[in-house]
């Protein structure tokens, strides 16, 4: 077979391709006719598919994942999406969502603040989140601190926290379910303080503070 014969036949082949891509991407040849939702446990999954933003009947070759994405990850329980095709008729939507470590009681309801110390939504607190009280519990950096102490603490020991006053700037204090309180202070060297943290709830002692974790008070 002589090259320009090879040649002519590989032109053919791509003019066959480009011909069929475009008319996949100009026709609904393949059409979306059903969504595949996952990791949504508080986003009902009916409203991350409108979040998309995509209908049944749509070209699926035609829609825009990154802007599906874009549409799912506004939702307020949502931190991240990602949108990609599943051939040759669903658009699969993996969610990624907010953790709900905290929450305010306001006028207007439980605010749920989440790792970083953003609030993002007004619901139901779920098992585990520990309510934050005091007078700066709205403010956005004390939050933020208030966070990074939680979440340096094991699961098993935040699990004993019932809640976290801030009454004050570098003024966080746990307090446990069973009555006792630890003083944390400032949300600095929070590692060593959590260290000192776990040591504390396995003794005696019912006020405890760890604002120096070198130099560990009980009274």
């Amino acid at each position: 077979m002589s090259r320009r014969t090879i040649l002519t036949a590989l032109a053919g082949v791509l003019a066959v391709l480009l011909l069929a891509a475009g008319v996949l991407w100009a026709f609904p040849v393949l059409r979306v006719s059903s969504f595949e939702v996952t990791g949504n446990a508080n986003s009902p999954e009916e409203y991350v598919v409108d979040a998309t933003g995509v209908s049944v009947g749509d070209n699926l070759v035609r829609v825009d994942a990154g802007q599906a994405a874009q549409g799912v990850a506004e939702l307020p329980w949502v931190r991240s999406a990602t949108v990609s095709r599943q051939w040759p008729s669903t658009l699969a939507v993996e969610v990624t969502e907010r953790q709900a470590l905290m929450y305010s009681s306001e006028g207007d309801g439980d605010h749920l603040i989440d790792t970083d110390g953003r609030p993002f939504v007004i619901d139901v607190p779920p098992e585990g989140a520990v309510e934050v009280t005091g007078s700066l519990r709205q403010d956005p950096d004390t939050l933020a601190g208030v966070a990074d102490a939680l979440t340096a603490l094991p699961d098993h020991v935040r699990a004993l926290v019932a809640s976290v006053d801030v009454p004050g700037e570098f003024e966080i204090e746990l307090r446990l379910y069973d009555g006792r309180t630890i003083f944390w202070g400032a949300a600095d060297a929070n590692h060593d303080k959590a260290l000192a943290v776990q040591t504390a709830v396995q003794r005696e002692g019912q006020h405890w503070n760890v604002s120096n974790p070198s130099m560990v008070t009980v009274r």
